[in-house]
Order: structure tokens, then sequence, then C-alpha cells
């Protein structure tokens, strides 16, 4: 009993970042824009969260301002959307840059690039009333901040406000932009705050990474979940009442690749598990139909670059050429 509710402790705190990613990523494809910049995200909230909170000595204002760095860049992926940038080319480099920036400002600024580990706490746990007296939902429940409630907490909002006037614009908006502009609805100004929004919840998911869980900041921290929410999201067919579960997958599969550690199991063995989940994913939603022609149309609509080969047709008569037959 005791390894089960460690178990599904540490399954559930490894679900909260990547259930962050996956909410900014089905908030962006609900908006009809690919976002593939949530890696980014992730990984700049957690550099400024731990930064912050280390400055100002406060975790709260270090989880406000990873929110408003991952928003700062989902700002720009919005403001690049309504000039007609290809998002997709635009996503692979900020997820480069954010990577190489924080390595740089690591090694110019914090003395060194592996790890910085400042003097902060981190988030404290919230003891559930009742709950936590109970023998293995009290264990279950351990050490479980304020972000690990509002992860989840937050899915279940947005599938409230999917339900309300503004989320029904929005749900429009992604399905069919040009209905949804000559219906009135303002698709550039709904897409630029789906935007700006999904940036911060990703940045939520990057704060709790470094001074939510750990305390601390290691290169390349996001080790991949941006990409694994995405993958979450895809599974979940880009719906609130799928995605805890899709996510939680890929946090079980983490937490599995953990405990096996303990039973002498390879390193190179137990690290691909989270890996082999995300692949399966990913197979599981290609043989899909309904699921291969979303992304493509999500596709369509952030890059320019077209998935198919355009079919060259001969170009019409004139009138001229027409009377000489």
């Amino acid at each position: 009993m005791i390894f089960l509710a460690d178990f599904l402790n540490s399954g559930i705190r490894l679900t909260t970042p990547i259930l962050f990613a996956a909410i900014a990523s089905m908030l962006s494809a609900r908006a009809g824009v690919l976002n593939l910049a949530i890696e980014s995200k992730v990984l700049m909230g957690a550099f400024v969260g731990i930064l912050v909170a280390a400055t100002t000595g406060n975790t709260v204002v270090g989880v406000i301002a990873a929110a408003a760095a991952g928003a700062v860049i989902g700002a720009i992926m919005a403001m690049a959307h309504l000039f007609g940038v290809d998002l997709v080319v635009l996503a692979i480099g900020l997820n480069i840059l954010t990577l190489q920036s924080t390595v740089f400002f690591m090694r110019s600024f914090l003395g060194g690039v592996g790890t910085y580990k400042p003097d902060v706490d981190t988030v404290p746990a919230i003891v559930v009333p009742l709950l936590s007296d109970l023998p293995l939902v009290g264990s279950v429940l351990a050490r479980l901040n304020w972000l690990v409630y509002l992860a989840y907490i937050l899915v279940g909002l947005i599938a409230i406000w999917f339900r309300t006037r503004p989320g029904r614009h929005l749900l429009a908006v992604g399905e069919a932009p040009g209905a949804a502009a000559s219906a009135g609805l303002k698709v550039g100004r709904t897409q630029v705050l789906t935007l700006i929004a999904a940036g911060a919840i990703a940045g939520l998911g990057g704060a709790y990474l470094s001074i939510g869980d750990l305390g601390l900041f290691t290169r390349n921290m996001s080790a991949e979940r941006g990409w694994i929410g995405i993958t979450a999201a895809l599974l979940a067919l880009n719906k609130p009442a799928f995605l805890i579960p899709a996510a939680g997958i890929f946090g079980l599969a983490s937490a599995a690749s953990i405990r096996l550690q303990q039973f002498d199991v390879p390193a190179n063995l137990t690290q691909f598990i989270p890996q082999g989940a995300a692949f399966v994913a990913l197979v599981l939603v290609g043989l899909r139909a309904k699921s291969r022609g979303q992304v493509a149309r999500l596709w369509v609509r952030s890059s320019p670059l077209s998935l198919r080969r355009k079919t060259h047709r001969p170009a019409p008569m004139s009138t001229s050429t027409q009377g000489e037959y």
C-alpha cells in the first residue's frame, strides 16, 4: 500500500507540468493555431520563476514572473501570427533560442551551466482537511502544493468556459475562422489573447518544475515536457474531458521509470519509458483519420508551407484563341 501511494503521489506530481503544457497546447489548437513553442515557454518559465523567487524571496512573485515570461513568448508568437510569419519555423527557433539563452545567462551571471540552486524555499504543500488524515489518500495527497491543484482545477474551469458565450466564440474561430469573421467575431484578437494565455499557462508548468517541486534550475530543465504536453493534447483530441487521463499516462510512465531504477533496471531502459509512451501516443493519433485531419488543418493555418503538392492546371484559352477554332 505504501509503495502504491508513493507511486501515485509521484505520478500526480510528474503529471502537473505536462498537464500545464497540454492545457496550453489545447487552447492554442482550439483557437486554430498550431503552437509548437510550448517547450520554450515551460523552460523560460522555470528559469525566470526561480530567478525572481531567489531575488525577491517570495515564491508567489516567482510564479507570477514565470507566467509573465511565458506570456511574453506567447505574445511574440501572436504578433508574428498577425503578420503572417510561419509559426512552425518560428516555434523551432524560439525553442532553440530559449535553451541557449538560459545556458548563456547561467554561464555569464550565475557562475555555471549545470545547476543553479539558490537559497529559496519551494512552494509549500497544502494539507487538505480530513482527506490528509486518511491512510491511503493522505499519502497520495502528501507534498502537493497549490500549483498541482491549480493545474487540475484549470482543466475543469476551461471545460466550463467552453460552454459560455466567449468560449464558444473561441471554438468557432478555431473551427471556421472565415465563417467566424463573417459573423462579426474578432478572429485575430481571439487568437492573440489565446496565445498569450496559453504562454502564461505553460510558464506555470515551468514554475512548478523549478520553485514548485525541486527548488533549483538545471540546463534544459523542461526535458521535452512541452513536447509531451503537445502529444498529450493530441491524444486527448484537444478536449478537456480527456486531458487529465492523457497527461496522466505520461506522468505515471515517468513515475514508473523512476521506481524501476530501485530494482536495478538499466537506466537506458527506464529513461526510454516516457519517450516510448509518447511514441505510442503519436502512433495512435496518426492512426485516427480525424486526428490526422485536425493536425493537418492546424499546420496549414500556422505555416505557409502547404502539406499537399500543388497541381498545375492548364491556363484557360483566351477569347481570341477560342475564336480561331
